[in-house]
């Protein structure tokens, strides 16, 4: 009989944990590289860069042409526009979004045996509406049209003596339903945009002009006819990396479709480039942002954004400049400051205009309009952020095709101010707002 065999002893099993804890080490030492490979770094500062000069600039800007968003000219200044500040030195964020180009697809008059084509005003959504035809003076103020009573009827006028965005909304808030202006202008009109109402605001030529206002008292039919098509707008975004927007210095880098834009927008964004050519390399550069704004001509689309996106580290933001028109002397240059910022701007500078924007409240269709100010600083009010607005007034040109000269000594004296402005206020005492809530959205 044979002996009972033993089974040979076997290799115990390893425990769970020492397989785990080397898999962990190598997936943590992996990710943490992985953080530090991709970690965000500024750019280094390129000294050429530093030698640029607003003219030289301008030279550069000028020819990429109208820079709309759909626009080649606005390609073009969006990828120029990042390469210079990274040049200087900033990390430079491009904020895509999706914007709308309305195009216009004609629009009409037609009475009883009267049709008469036109063209539908700039940014006007378009639409159709029948009513009486009423004629009204080109520079007609609020209470002229109200005398009127215009309520329910269309209105038609020769060339208006300002931008036809003005008269446009004095018809809407007066309660027509539709304009229509006939285009004898001895020069250019000015491109203003309309705001996107949906009312008929349309033009007809000067060789139309007599049969349309032959037609007042009468009952007509406007019909404006636009359409939309997606374009890609982009704020661009130039800080240091870890830096807090103490300050921000803002300026839109669009114009509207037909206009070369030098005084509105592209004096504004030379003040901005300067500002973070004088600002790199040094401590400037980490207590400030410097934001180029896209898709403002179309109601701010780009600056609203932004604030949304960034409302939290805004939360550390001293003042806002803004600084829209600053290349061409129609008014002395001035500052619509904040109420808190008054003192402040007296004190810098006291020989500069300061001057009030007056608030909007225009109503449409039951829509209340509560805004002050038409440039990138109104978006940042909501939040709580004060700001300070640098601007020269409204040139003749203002929306015209022949928006093509600005002066760079005008652009650098608007650069001086905003640089004075901004180092006064981050001297000067300030309590910050508490963030509330876990993202600081709802802070006011």
């Amino acid at each position: 009989m044979y002996p009972r065999t033993r089974a040979l002893p076997t290799r115990p099993a390893i425990a769970l944990w020492k397989l785990l804890l080397p898999a962990l080490l190598v997936l943590g030492l992996g990710g943490w590289a992985y953080r530090w490979v991709t970690r965000p770094v500024n750019p280094p500062l390129q000294p050429a860069a530093r030698q640029g000069t607003v003219a030289g600039d301008w030279t550069t800007l000028q020819v990429f042409g109208p820079r709309a968003p759909g626009q080649s000219g606005h390609r073009r200044t969006l990828d120029w526009a990042q390469a210079h500040l990274t040049a200087l030195g900033y990390r430079v964020t491009r904020q895509s979004f999706a914007a709308t180009v309305r195009e216009d697809l004609g629009a009409e008059v037609r009475a009883p045996g009267l049709t008469l084509r036109g063209q539908t005003l700039d940014g006007a959504q378009g639409g159709e509406q029948e009513g009486e035809l009423v004629r009204i003076a080109p520079g007609a103020g609020a209470e002229q049209l109200q005398a009127q009573n215009l309520l329910g009827r269309l209105a038609v006028t020769t060339c208006p003596p300002g931008p036809w965005a003005r008269l446009a909304d004095a018809v809407v808030e007066a309660g027509g339903l539709g304009l229509a202006i006939v285009n004898d202008c001895a020069r250019p009109p000015p491109l203003s945009r309309i705001d996107g109402t949906a009312l008929p605001l349309l033009t007809v030529p000067a060789r139309d002009g007599a049969a349309l206002l032959a037609r007042a008292g009468q009952r007509v039919t406007f019909r404006a006819t636009t359409r939309e098509r997606p374009a890609t707008a982009a704020n661009l975004i130039a800080a240091r990396v870890g830096s807090t927007p103490d300050v921000l210095f803002g300026a839109h880098l669009d114009s509207v479709p037909l206009s070369p834009g030098a005084n509105d927008n592209a004096s504004g964004v030379l003040a901005v480039l300067e500002l973070a050519r004088r600002a790199a390399g040094t401590p400037l550069a980490e207590r400030a942002w410097f934001v180029l704004f896209d898709d403002e001509e179309a109601g701010l689309n780009g600056s609203r954004l932004f604030v949304r996106a960034y409302s939290y580290p805004l939360r550390h933001t001293r003042a806002m400049l803004n600084l829209d028109m600053v290349g061409v002397a129609a008014e002395p240059l001035g500052v619509a400051a904040h109420e808190e910022l008054r003192a402040l701007v007296r004190r810098v500078s006291p020989a500069t205009r300061l001057f009030e924007e007056a608030p909007s409240t225009r109503e449409t269709f039951g829509r209340t309009l509560n805004v002050t100010g038409r440039s990138d600083h109104a978006a940042f009010k909501p939040l709580g952020v004060r700001t300070l607005f640098l601007h020269r007034g409204l040139d003749p040109n203002y929306h015209r095709a022949g928006d093509t000269v600005l002066d760079p000594r005008l652009v650098s004296g608007a650069a001086d101010l905003a640089e004075g402005l901004a180092r006064a206020v981050l001297a000067a005492p300030w309590t910050p707002r508490e963030p509330c809530g876990i993202t600081g959205r709802d802070c006011r």
